[in-house]
This record gives structure tokens, C-alpha cells and sequence, in this order.
């Protein structure tokens, strides 16, 4: 009876789905404990609801609900302990909740969001994240904060591009590398090189190693020789 009505509802699913595969190679597949959904000329939805899974090529998403709904499907919802992966394009996430425009291509995660870069290996967090898969630009707002290798980062806001690997940071924004710390209006970070540079009201500390310590002061106390 279980094999029949899953049979039943994949046969449903590929039914309301046959307008997208009909327009667009896209493979998307996906898995749940109940789903429910309505086929309407130009504007199908369906609600996956209890371990819902949808993946769309690459693109895996997890979530306790997730919808898909507008005109063939462009729009996804997901809410429920979202998680997720690209393993393609080199990312993963986490996040209250999710809305993705396969069109677009734009991800916006919203409450505790996480995203890391792994192809970079940069780690992003923030209340509000949105992902631009297309010019690979990533937005943070509120709660900012950014680690990579040595450089941990906070701000209110921040635009960080995968392509350059230029981080940009505004609202109180705050920069560690090792034990050093800046802070500035504005500060830009070049995450490949770990350059640093700050705009405005500019402070921080620089911590001295101690071998360069006593380099400098035997230097400094080294007399000149006579020719």
C-alpha cells in the first residue's frame, strides 16, 4: 500500500511538473513525508511538509517544508531548519528560512543564516543573506561575521564578491588578523592576499612579535663599526 501511494504521488509530482521539464532542461527531484499540490494554468504549486528535500541540478535543499510555486515553478520556499549544498558551485548553508528564484538565481536566507564558500573557504554569517548566483555576490546584513584563514571579521553590513575575493564592510565594521585589530567608517579586505585597507575614523592595535622585538632593539643599540 506505502510503494502504491508513493508510486501514486510521483506519478502527481511529474504530472504538475511536465510544464517546467517541457520548458527548461532542469532535473529536479524530491522527497518528503506528505505532499500536497495543484496544477492551475501558469501558476502550479506544491507543498512538501516533514523532511522535505528538492533538489534543482546541483542545488540540494532541506527543510521541515518546502514549497514551489509560480509560473513553472520558478520560486522556492523552504522553512524548517533549512539546510543545504551546491557541491558544484562550492557552497553550503543554513538558515530559519529561504526563498530562491531559480530565474534569477538569487537565494535569500533569513534569521541565523550561514553560508560558506568552500571553493575559498570562507565562512559567512548573518541575520539576512542574499546570494546572487550569477555575478557570485554575496550580501550580509545585521550580525555580520566573516572568517577567513587568519582574518575574522564584524560589521552591520558587508558585500563579499567569490569572483575577487573582495570583502567591503560598513556599520561599525571591526577586522582581526592574528593579533592585530582595526577599526574604521569603511574597511575593504583583499581575502586572497589578506590586504587590508580603511576609510574614515581609523583606530586599531598592532601587536609587536617578540623576535622582531629584539631585532629592533639590538639594532638600535648596535654601534656603527669604524671603516
Amino acid at each position: 500500500m506505502y510503494k502504491l501511494r508513493l508510486s501514486f504521488a510521483v506519478f502527481i509530482f511529474s504530472l504538475l511538473m511536465s510544464p517546467l521539464l517541457a520548458a527548461a532542461p532542469v532535473k529536479i527531484t524530491f522527497s518528503a513525508d506528505k505532499m500536497q499540490g495543484s496544477g492551475q494554468k501558469g501558476q502550479n504549486s506544491t507543498a512538501l511538509t516533514g523532511n522535505a528535500k528538492v533538489s534543482v541540478d546541483s542545488l540540494n535543499i532541506y527543510g521541515e517544508r518546502i514549497e514551489l510555486y509560480g509560473k513553472d515553478y520558478r520560486y522556492i520556499r523552504a522553512s524548517g531548519n533549512v539546510t543545504g549544498e551546491d557541491a558544484e558551485k562550492g557552497f553550503t548553508f543554513s538558515a530559519a528560512s529561504l526563498s530562491y528564484d531559480r530565474e534569477t538565481e538569487v537565494a535569500e536566507f533569513m534569521g541565523q543564516a550561514k553560508v560558506e564558500d568552500t571553493k575559498n573557504k570562507v565562512e559567512t554569517a548573518a541575520e539576512r543573506i542574499e546570494y546572487n548566483q550569477k555575478n557570485e555576490i554575496i550580501l550580509l546584513q545585521m550580525a555580520v561575521k566573516l572568517k577567513s584563514k587568519d582574518i575574522i571579521c564584524d560589521s552591520l553590513f558587508a558585500v563579499y564578491n567569490r569572483n575577487t575575493s573582495m570583502l567591503e564592510l560598513t556599520g561599525k565594521p571591526a577586522v582581526k588578523k592574528g593579533k592585530d585589530e582595526f577599526k574604521a567608517a569603511r574597511i575593504s579586505v583583499d581575502l586572497e592576499t589578506e590586504d587590508i585597507k580603511l576609510e574614515g575614523k581609523v583606530s586599531g592595535s598592532v601587536t609587536e612579535e617578540k623576535g622582531d622585538a629584539t631585532a629592533a632593539e639590538t639594532s638600535a643599540k648596535e654601534e656603527p663599526k669604524t671603516p
